[in-house]
């Protein structure tokens, strides 16, 4: 963590002074606050599972201030990983298949911009759902969840749920005028030099947007937990905090990240390529895949759930 805020406060108050003072070289220090992203990211996730720090207030405290200085909200940012630890790859997390709603020519575009940093400026542009009216923003996300397979009216109510519950509404406006006090003040410290902060931010979008659906990306949906592992070296596992083993990480959420890779593998946990090489196959002119709108076969791929005798077993506590 302090690695992470000292790096997050250099490149909003730091950098700018060493424009000033080197000029363009400065702008090599892009590089090692780029790759600080994913660790950046790797402790909000920690902390979305209370296992950030052992005492919760404490957990969710930084787990706020980190959220703020990535500029993300972090209540919409829980209840979305939450959800989707739940109800993987349903129809509204399957942003790599086309259901035929729209041209799909908008569609393969729409999948392209996603990639390059649409993920992440939704995130950026979530909160001012908060600022709406209960009902408009009950509404907007009632219309942003299909109801196509088992479970997708569930998750409707859930989504719904989230943008009437009014303590997260304050918290969420909260944050999100803290957050653009913080990069408005450090626009104003970089003066002239504003777009190396732009071109920052658009680098953290990019990572975000590629690594958000890349362990389920071109998944089977009767793949059980529609997920998978990566291999990756040691030196990027510390960087990305083991995201590789997304498959692992759905199967033992309360397991750590540094404890992952110590876990019995089975057959279906081995990896299948390598993490970047994944990421980069997204941009793969089929994606979106054409896939027919049709509720019974859908229902009929749906993997079992897991064994709870065998979740138990393999349980981090055992």
């Amino acid at each position: 963590m302090c690695v992470v805020f000292s790096g997050t406060m250099f490149q909003l108050f730091g950098l700018p002074v060493m424009l000033r003072v080197v000029g363009m070289r400065a702008v090599w220090f892009l590089v090692p606050i780029t790759l600080l992203q994913p660790l950046h990211w790797g402790l909000i996730h920690e902390a979305i599972h209370s296992r950030l720090l052992p005492k919760r207030r404490a957990n969710d405290f930084y787990a706020r201030l980190l959220s703020i200085m990535h500029w993300l909200p972090y209540d919409a940012t829980r209840f979305g990983h939450l959800v989707h630890h739940r109800f993987s790859r349903h129809c509204y997390d399957q942003p790599d298949v086309y259901y035929g709603h729209f041209p799909y020519f908008l569609a393969w575009l729409g999948f392209r911009a996603r990639l390059f940093g649409g993920v992440y400026l939704g995130l950026l542009t979530s909160p001012l759902i908060a600022f709406m009216p209960v009902t408009l923003g009950a509404r907007l996300m009632a219309n942003r969840i299909p109801i196509v397979e088992e479970g997708d009216e569930q998750i409707q109510r859930l989504f719904m749920s989230l943008a009437m519950n009014e303590s997260k509404r304050r918290r969420t406006r909260r944050e999100f005028v803290m957050a653009l006090a913080l990069y408005g003040a450090s626009v104003w410290s970089y003066g002239a030099w504003w777009p190396v902060l732009l071109s920052a931010m658009y680098m953290r979008g990019v990572w975000h947007s590629f690594a958000d659906n890349v362990a389920h990306h071109a998944v089977p949906m009767g793949e059980r937990d529609r997920s998978r592992n990566y291999t990756l070296p040691r030196p990027f596992q510390l960087l990305v905090m083991n995201q590789q083993l997304h498959l692992m990480h759905h199967r033992y959420p309360a397991v750590p990240w540094a404890s992952l890779t110590s876990l019995d593998v089975h057959e279906d946990e081995r990896p299948r390529g390598n993490y970047f090489l994944a990421a980069i196959r997204q941009m793969d002119r089929a994606y979106p895949i054409r896939a027919p709108l049709r509720l019974a076969a859908l229902k009929a791929e749906m993997p079992l759930s897991p064994d709870p005798a065998e979740s138990r077993e393999r349980s981090w506590a055992a």
